[in-house]
């Protein structure tokens, strides 16, 4: 479960270990350890939501109204700001099936303007130059040599143990790989849409950790699940 300690908070559960900075999510989820292989130099879900950070880290702080833990859900909700005209409440809900463990993110933004635009970035950076497959429509994984790409996105972090990416298709806006010689990041778009006064917007996105020797196979039922599954209720 989830454990908040003013604005640190740290999730522990027998296959998954991580931390996030509540007042920094665009740090991500930090010290992860999946299925006790640590990956603690990769960031995942990192989480930008139009603060400029500029060079001193804490104009990129976030000033937080109230967090709190809520059966599996650890919920955030933060200010607007005079760069940010709208209110974002962040949730990041465990799950759990056989051979995977995993942590949805619903990101959800109002506002008390009669119109603006908040688009919220995400990103991942693994810490070591990995393939990266995409999803195609004919269901198959194929390996990506960068650029824009489709929004469910496989890769294997070690012999054992695969990482999953997914954001739901009716959130999706865009996804770009980087790829360099150390480092192996990606970021999708979302919410890059007009926000009117009084209505909410949500985006949806899930992180799995797999073990499994078909994880394509998995990987597949996860992202198919996920598509199929119904906007959850979130206040």
């Amino acid at each position: 479960m989830w454990l908040i300690e003013s604005s640190h908070a740290s999730l522990d559960l027998s296959n998954l270990h991580c931390e996030l900075e509540l007042t920094q999510p665009q740090k991500g989820l930090l010290n992860t350890t999946a299925y006790q292989h640590s990956l603690a130099h990769s960031s995942f879900v990192q989480l930008h939501m139009g603060l400029d950070m500029g060079l001193d880290m804490r104009l990129g702080e976030e000033s937080i109204q109230e967090a709190y833990q809520r059966g599996n859900d650890l919920i955030v909700q933060y200010q607007s700001t005079e760069q940010r005209n709208a209110t974002p409440q962040l949730y990041w809900r465990t799950s759990h099936r056989e051979n995977a463990v995993g942590i949805e993110i619903i990101v959800s933004l109002q506002t008390d303007q009669l119109d603006c635009r908040c688009p919220i970035r995400t990103s991942t950076s693994i810490a070591s130059p990995l393939p990266v497959y995409t999803l195609r429509d004919s269901q198959q994984w194929k390996k990506t040599d960068g650029g824009e790409c489709s929004h469910a996105l496989l890769v294997q972090l070690t012999p054992t143990l695969t990482y999953l990416e997914v954001v739901h298709p009716t959130d999706h806006t865009t996804t770009s790989i980087r790829l360099d010689d150390q480092t192996t990041t990606w970021e999708h778009c979302l919410l890059n849409l007009p926000l009117e006064k009084g209505v909410i917007r949500r985006a949806r996105m899930q992180s799995w950790w797999i073990q499994h020797d078909d994880s394509e196979t998995l990987a597949n039922e996860i992202v198919q699940a996920f598509h199929q599954s119904t906007p959850p209720l979130t206040t």
